[in-house]
């Protein structure tokens, strides 16, 4: 890896390119293999930083909190779903913008763009705060937490499970607005260049969210609730970090109220690109929605048992997602140049590369899965648990996949593949998940993971094949030049 490095760094110099033109280089003359670790590793990394928040505050929870605490994490994941989508819908699209910007020399609406998705994920995050807030009744109904016992969840502890879970809400809703800010901050950091520095705010994060755990958690005995607290702990320290590091070394940052600016030529492209990032977004909390009702009904230890269990698949996942959405850049460039032996040829890595990483998980985790469980959420879930994390480690692959062909089909325009992919993830995941739970029951709702991600990756297969594959129609690359 240190002679490709240097080798890299020596062909840059050769053809007296800068340091800012080593994307170009990673896109269009770096090894494929090369190409795929250097720009999904960081993007991998940071994904799979952020999955630390989760796995830190259920190891704090499930061994210093109760079982209810435990099933209010996953009963209140759709509101942590709902508050990224939002994020998304600024940061990505943001961030997005002025990496355009950055490749057009034009940076004279540089300002205006930061100055505008700051002040409106902040803006957006109120809403949703005051929004939620004034309605956490009725959200709470439709998460699947119910105070009265009418809910079939009452009879095992529907009380207990309804305050953890009102707890935890009401404090995600109140640190929406640092939460939206923080991960805006941090795409635009990204969408800089600035990879290490954007993992080094998210590392922070982290440590801040260990140390106000241990402090809401182990010594205040706050247990969901301190989770929650110590998430927006996390994001104020992130916030921190990425604002004195834009100050310094960003000439295009700015929060100042007189560069703020609502001009279409900014608006316009944020949310035309941070709409998709929405869209996504929201069927995990769908899908999320969907499991609580159903779990639910088998009891706390259940829904527990997919929260716990879904936190630790996180780490392979997002591994995943991170080789798929790092690739997207490199798929485009390829499409756009015309250049199909090195599109066929990235494609073929980032799919062993997925399916290496998901596998490479698989065999540990089975093996030491009692310890992992044990770790994440005590000893209360034995048993329970086993099925279910069994069942979503053997998803991992599909998940993979999907994420792949979906990636895949955005960087090359076939925007109905990728529109078909998506719907057939829904589809599929939403008939597995109804027809495993009516005929098999707890069993059969664990083990639609693995069937619903695995008939979706086939039918993104199959998408693949009938969009024409890696075949480049001619009109491409000329398009992409002109424009």
């Amino acid at each position: 890896m240190a002679t490709q490095h240097s080798d890299a760094s020596a062909i840059l110099e050769a053809n007296g390119m800068a340091t800012s033109s080593r994307n170009i280089y990673y896109l269009r003359d770096a090894p494929v293999m090369h190409a795929i670790l250097a720009l999904g590793l960081p993007m991998a990394a940071g994904l799979a930083i952020t999955s630390l928040y989760n796995v830190v505050n259920s190891y704090f929870v499930g061994h210093h909190g109760s079982v209810a605490d435990l099933a209010a994490l996953i009963m209140g994941y759709p509101v942590i779903g709902t508050i990224t989508a939002i994020a998304g819908l600024f940061g990505v699209g943001g961030s997005t913008l002025l990496a355009r910007m950055l490749g057009s020399g034009d940076t004279s609406r540089a300002k205006a763009l930061s100055s505008f998705v700051c002040y409106a994920s902040l803006g957006a995050g109120v809403v949703l705060a005051v929004l939620g807030c004034l309605a956490l009744d009725p959200l709470l109904h439709m998460l699947g937490a119910s105070a009265d016992g009418a809910h079939a969840g009452a009879h095992h502890g529907g009380a207990e499970v309804y305050a953890a879970t009102s707890g935890f809400v009401l404090a995600l809703l109140l640190g929406a607005p640092l939460w939206l800010l923080m991960f805006t901050l941090e795409q635009l950091v990204r969408g800089e260049g600035y990879a290490k520095q954007s993992m080094y705010g998210l590392i922070w994060g982290v440590l801040a969210n260990l140390a106000a755990d241990y402090v809401l958690i182990v010594l205040l005995h706050m247990g969901a609730t301190g989770s929650a607290w110590a998430i927006a702990c996390a994001n104020l320290a992130a916030i921190v970090y990425y604002l004195i590091f834009l100050a310094k070394h960003s000439p295009y940052f700015s929060m100042r109220l007189t560069d703020f600016s609502c001009a279409p030529q900014i608006v316009r492209p944020v949310l035309s690109v941070g709409a998709s990032q929405l869209a996504q977004s929201m069927f995990i909390v769908f899908s999320t929605l969907l499991l609580n009702h159903l779990s639910i009904k088998y009891g706390q230890a259940a829904t527990a048992s997919f929260g716990v269990s879904i936190r630790l698949i996180m780490v392979p996942q997002t591994l995943c997602m991170g080789i798929a959405m790092g690739a997207i850049p490199l798929f485009a460039y390829s499409w756009g140049a015309g250049n199909r032996e090195r599109l066929r040829a990235s494609l073929r890595c980032a799919v062993i590369f997925i399916c290496a990483a998901a596998c490479g998980f698989m065999v540990p985790a089975l093996v030491l899965s009692d310890w992992a469980l044990y770790l994440a959420g005590g000893s209360a879930l034995a048993g329970t648990a086993d099925i279910v994390f069994t069942a979503l480690v053997c998803s991992t692959v599909g998940y993979g996949l999907v994420v792949l062909w979906i990636s895949y089909f955005q960087a090359c325009a076939k925007s109905l593949a990728a529109l078909g992919a998506t719907a057939a993830l829904g589809v599929c995941f939403v008939l597995c998940v109804l027809a495993g739970d009516a005929l098999f029951g707890f069993e059969g709702l664990a083990l639609s993971f693995p069937v619903a991600l695995s008939s979706a990756a086939a039918i993104g297969t199959l998408l693949f094949v009938l969009s024409g594959g890696t075949r480049i129609p001619p009109s491409s690359s000329t398009q992409s030049s002109k424009s």
